[in-house]
């Protein structure tokens, strides 16, 4: 209740705010915003995961850390890319999509027996060698509208959506050879809602702040997301610019039956991570 009340207070201000501009809008050329822009950098993370496989409400299943218990790397490094659009002559309708990946693999030795569920084939990986695997991507889609756009600001709000495709795997390798396998994978997609403040310090230097958030209960199925950004752009060039950022997001996914579209299995994924980012802009 106090996140909708708060969400709905900031979306009254905006409009407020937003009044003395609707009026006359400048012409794009008088405002520092980008028309388009690509951004492509590097993305430096640190992440905590955790996987549980089968019938939550039944108390059956495997729950697993899968840094702390597998040896999967906690942190690593990925290529990330961002683009946007702004689509009309008043700069204020934008679309925007990113994609980045987190992949990663081990092998190591385990002192537990992992339990199989019944929903995945039933059966038991025993101590002893193992390799690993959990990877995720993840692909966003937003559609964002500025309520206050001017030659400092830019306050928007937007809809949109989080694609995450994950796959998880542990095999028991004896003598070099796989003798069991437990495998998952989905993709989650999640509806997110998102605000964005962006302040020209100067026409050259430039911060950039984002808030997507959601939770769905829908049956069997509950999922939820919360991401922040905050970045720091310097762009000396016509074109050609750089940033530094720090994000972070949290996403958690709850299903015990196929009530949501693209998620059919039994369990729960849980991943959080807080990360820098070095990139180049090349805008228009």
């Amino acid at each position: 209740m106090k996140k909708c009340c708060c969400f709905i207070y900031i979306l009254s201000v905006c409009i407020i705010l937003s009044g003395t501009v609707f009026a006359a809008d400048k012409e794009k050329s008088d405002l520092p915003w980008e028309k388009a822009y690509l951004d492509l950098g590097w993305f430096f993370a640190n992440k905590d995961s955790a996987f549980r496989l089968g019938g939550s409400n039944l108390g059956v299943g495997i729950s697993l850390d899968v840094e702390d218990f597998l040896g999967l790397d906690s942190s690593n490094s990925t290529f990330r890319i961002e683009s946007g659009w702004r689509f009309t002559k008043n700069m204020r309708h934008k679309l925007e999509f990113g994609w980045f990946a987190f992949h990663r693999e081990s092998s190591g030795i385990i002192d537990t027996p992992i339990d199989i569920p019944p929903e995945l084939g039933g059966g038991i990986i025993p101590a002893g060698d193992v390799t690993s695997y959990f990877n995720y991507d993840i692909i966003k889609l937003m559609y964002k509208y500025s309520f206050v756009l001017d030659d400092r600001l830019d306050l928007n709000l937007g809809l949109g959506l989080f694609v995450m495709p994950i796959e998880f795997g542990v095999q028991a390798v004896v003598g070099g050879v796989v003798t069991e396998t437990m495998e998952e994978d989905i993709t989650a997609p999640l509806p997110v809602v998102g605000m964005g403040f962006d302040f020209a310090i100067t026409p050259k230097w430039f911060v950039r702040q984002q808030l997507e958030f959601f939770y769905l209960d829908i049956g069997d199925f509950s999922g939820g997301i919360n991401s922040t950004s905050v970045a720091l752009e310097y762009l000396p060039w016509k074109h050609v610019g750089f940033g530094f950022g720090v994000d972070a997001m949290r996403v958690k996914i709850e299903a015990n039956g196929s009530d949501y579209p693209g998620v059919d299995f039994k369990g729960s994924v849980e991943f959080d991570y807080i990360g820098a980012q070095l990139y180049m802009k090349v805008f228009f």
